[in-house]
This record gives C-alpha cells, structure tokens and sequence, in this order.
C-alpha cells in the first residue's frame, strides 16, 4: 500500500480581516506530479508558502513521511525536506553554479574553515549530471548561463538538501516555447528517482502533458482533487472560476481601419539586424519569435529604451524617439513584460500607480490635483474592472491578474494612440486572461493600435489581426487572423526556410 509521502488535513490561514485559506486538505506521493491550479486570489501562493515554511497556519497540521512537523522558516522546511522553486530565480549571477547549489553550506567546509572546493565542484557536478544537466559546467559564472540551465540549478540546490517534495511555482514562464521540453525532461527525471512535485500553472497544455493529478483551489478552499485523465481543461477552468467560461478569445465584430498609424523602416536591432513593418489604426499586430529572435528589441527601440539606426513615422510623419519621455509625447506607450519590476511599484496604492504617467497634467504648480488624481483613478478601476476594496489598497497585496489591469490602466490613462504590450498575461489565471482579453479586443474596436508581443503562441493567435514571426533580428513571415497553428508559428519561429519559404 503506498503512503503519502505529504499530507496536509485542515488548513486554514487568516491574516487581519481576510481568511486565505478555510479547511484545505492536500496529499502528495513519491513519484507523483501534482498540479495545484486556482486563479489568483484563490489561495495557492498561500498554501505553498504554509508548506515552504514562509506562514505558519492559523489551523491544520502537516505531515511528512507519517510524522507531524513545523516549519519555523523556508530554511527548517529545506532541511525537512521541502523546497521550492520560485518563478524567479534566486541565484546569486556573478557566483558558480557550484557555489549557488552549496552556498552557506557548513558540510563544504574543511579544517581552519577552509571551502572544499573540488568536493563542492564534484558533488555539484553529480547532481547537475543526474537531472540531465550533463552540458552545464558547474565551475561557469551562472550570469552566463541560460535560463534553463539556471532552472536545474535551482533544482539541483533542491536535491542537495535532500528534497522528498519539490515546489515548481510557474516553471515555464520563464522558460522560452523551445525549453519547455527540457524541463518537462527533468521533472521527468525526477518522478523517476521518487520525488514528490508540487507543480503550479496557469497553462493548461502543460498540465495535461506532466501531471498525474490535479487539485483545484478556489476562494481560499479546496474543490476538488482529480486524476488528470477524469477532467477535460472546460472541466478544470469551470472549477477554478466557478462557472463555464465562454470563448477565451473575442471575435472581432468590425475590421480595423486601413490607416497607417505607425511605419519603422530599417529599423536596427542590432548592427546587422533591421526590420520594416506597418501598425494600423485599430488593428492587433502580433509579434513572435523565440527569445533572442528581436520582439522585445522593438518594443524597447520603438519606446525609446534602445537606441539605433532607421526610421520611425508616426501617421506620416517621421520622428526621433530616444528616450520614453520623447515616445509618451508622440503617444506611445508600453506594458513591460516584468510587471513586477518594470511595471507596479509595489508598497504604493493602485491610485499612486495609475496617475505616475500623467503627473504633470494631473499637477497644477507642482502641487497634485488630488481631486482629478481620485476621479481618473475611479474611472480606470471601474473601466478595467479591477478587484480591490478601494483604490487606496497597495497594489502588492493585489492578485496577479489585477497587478497587470493596473499596469494597463496607468498607460491608457495616458490617452496613448499606440499600445506595446509584451507578455500581456504572463502570470495570470484563465479567468483574469478572459478579461485582459475583453480589454484588448474593446481597446482595438475603440481604435487604439496595438502592437502583441507575446511567448504564448494561443495568445498570439487568437488576437492578432495579422502576425509577424520574426527569426534572429529578421522579419521571416507574416500570417493573417486564422491562417496559422501552433505548429506552424513555432516552425516559421525556428526554421524560416521550412516549406512555403519566408517574407
């Protein structure tokens, strides 16, 4: 008879005026790939950090391997054989793999507190070599090393202490299309040697691809736990929002207008690199490309973040944009794709956050117009539906999905012509996804010019009134809405001379 290697019976969180969490239960086995899903806000970071030893819980108890435990902090859970991985790497860039897996370690240090180098080199490399990190020389700078090489790092610190149960908080978001493979390799591997992993995403396809269960948590409590093959990904999204989610993507009711809002000509992204392309009024202009292909280079060269040879004409007129400022006033503006740190400013309030663009129209000899401050604010919350007590809440303590409606609704107070929007639902449940969507798609209809970047080939297709894939800086073919599949973008996105040749 197998035993759960974790079980956690009565959980519940309260935190002042809110309850995180009511009654959750979860069980976890050796060798088991167990996704938790919920939208934001429904108590899966919370869980996770009660198990990783951030919170303790109000009520409920943990075992593992049978025995009742507490974890007094992330450190006490590692050491009882708990870890995670979070989204973001934590790895110190100008350190060694080596030195990242076994740092502050004491078992790595020698008489007169001497580090044990080639003992610390040897057993780093052992453990990067059983997860099918075999090419990553673990005596290399982690700054040089890609992000999926990073990722077994973080996992192979893991397994140094032992690790019975693996949190893999959002995997892939990190991870370009083409990687995802690799990690899919390594959990594989690890399922293999008996690890128990906890997998949290919001990404459907690979739920169904890795997992062997699926928990649902919504509200702060537990739905449901299911094997993966009884639910369908209707199924799922039904539990996770409580209701049958229509479309995902709209259908657009009227065609974009045939006026040229945006023209870049030889635009460089590097010294050997340059691209030309159209943005018309009301029209979703998909970018793709794998990461390195130039979709981002852009979106910063079009912002005024890079600078670089080439033309830029904005209706007709050619102008200079070297800077953001230079790009607002030319009514230009961008969601970044890191909400977190290019985005939010996190301790302010959504009205601090919403009103930083348009300061100086919102000012009146340098002194705030609080008033206007407070009406612009209610209308964008209202307009983009986002879920707070009041404007006054820190945007910190918002769900991933109301963090991004913010970031949006700071740019189009600023009354923009043009919207770059990179990796526009990166970290956002399936329901929070639907409204981003349904904010998009009005946007477009109002006449707003959008140019999508994004690494979520669904995302790109289901939006894009026409989309351009880009390879290695080049412009390599262009789809129109409902001519690609998956298949046939990330192809075009890897192999550009593949059949039907390139633009």
């Amino acid at each position: 008879m197998r035993h759960p290697v974790l079980k956690m019976e009565g959980i519940s969180k309260e935190f002042p005026g809110v309850k995180a969490l009511s009654d959750v239960s979860f069980e976890l086995y050796p060798g088991e790939v167990h996704a938790l899903m919920g939208e934001n806000g429904a108590g899966k970071s919370t869980l996770m950090k009660i198990l990783s030893g951030v919170y303790s819980p109000t009520q409920g108890t943990i075992r593992l391997k049978g025995k009742e435990v507490t974890f007094g902090n992330p450190l006490d859970a590692q050491r009882q054989g708990v870890s995670i991985i979070h989204q973001e790497f934590n790895l110190f860039s100008n350190l060694t793999a080596a030195e990242n897996i076994f740092i502050d370690r004491p078992e790595m240090v020698g008489r007169f507190r001497r580090i044990q180098w080639s003992k610390m080199y040897d057993e780093a490399q052992r453990l990067v070599d059983s997860i099918g990190g075999g090419e990553i020389d673990v005596r290399q700078e982690v700054r040089h090393l890609g992000v999926h090489s990073q990722q077994v790092i973080e996992i192979a610190k893991a397994l140094s202490f032992q690790a019975d149960v693996l949190i893999m908080d959002e995997p892939s978001a990190a991870l370009p299309e083409n990687e995802v493979k690799k990690m899919f390799d390594v959990v594989n591997r690890l399922r293999a040697q008996g690890v128990a992993i906890v997998y949290v995403s919001h990404r459907m396809k690979e739920i169904f691809e890795i997992a062997d269960k699926v928990t649902v948590l919504r509200d702060g409590a537990k739905i449901d736990t299911r094997g993966i093959e009884e639910v369908t990904e209707q199924s799922l999204i039904q539990m996770m929002v409580g209701k049958e989610v229509g479309q995902l993507y709209p259908v657009r009711e009227q065609k974009h207008d045939q006026e040229v809002v945006l023209k870049a000509e030889q635009l460089s992204l590097d010294s050997a690199h340059n691209v030309s392309f159209e943005l018309r009024k009301g029209e979703i202009l998909g970018l793709f490309g794998v990461p390195g292909s130039g979709t981002h280079t852009i979106a910063e060269r079009l912002f005024g973040l890079r600078r670089g040879t080439g033309e830029i004409i904005i209706h007709g007129t050619a102008v200079k944009i070297n800077s953001p400022s230079q790009a607002k006033a030319k009514k230009i503006a961008y969601v970044p794709p890191d909400r977190h740190r290019q985005g939010i400013i996190k301790p302010m309030s959504i009205r601090q956050n919403l009103s930083i663009p348009m300061l100086p129209q919102l000012s009146k000899y340098t002194v705030l117009d609080e008033a206007r401050i407070k009406e612009m604010s209610k209308e964008y919350m209202e307009k983009l539906r986002i879920k707070a007590p009041s404007d006054g809440q820190s945007v910190d303590f918002l769900s991933g999905g109301n963090q991004q409606k913010v970031v949006i609704g700071k740019w189009l107070a600023a009354n923009p012509d043009i919207l770059i929007l990179e990796e526009p639902t990166r970290g956002v449940d399936v329901g929070a996804k639907a409204e981003i969507y349904n904010i998009i798609h009005q946007l477009a209809q109002e006449g707003l010019s959008i140019l999508l970047i994004s690494s979520e080939m669904p995302e790109v297709i289901g939006l894009s009134d026409r989309i351009l894939v880009l390879y290695k800086g080049t412009i390599v073919h262009e789809f129109a809405h409902g001519e690609a599949d998956q298949e046939q973008l990330l192809q075009r996105a890897s192999h550009p001379l593949s059949e039907g040749g390139c633009l």
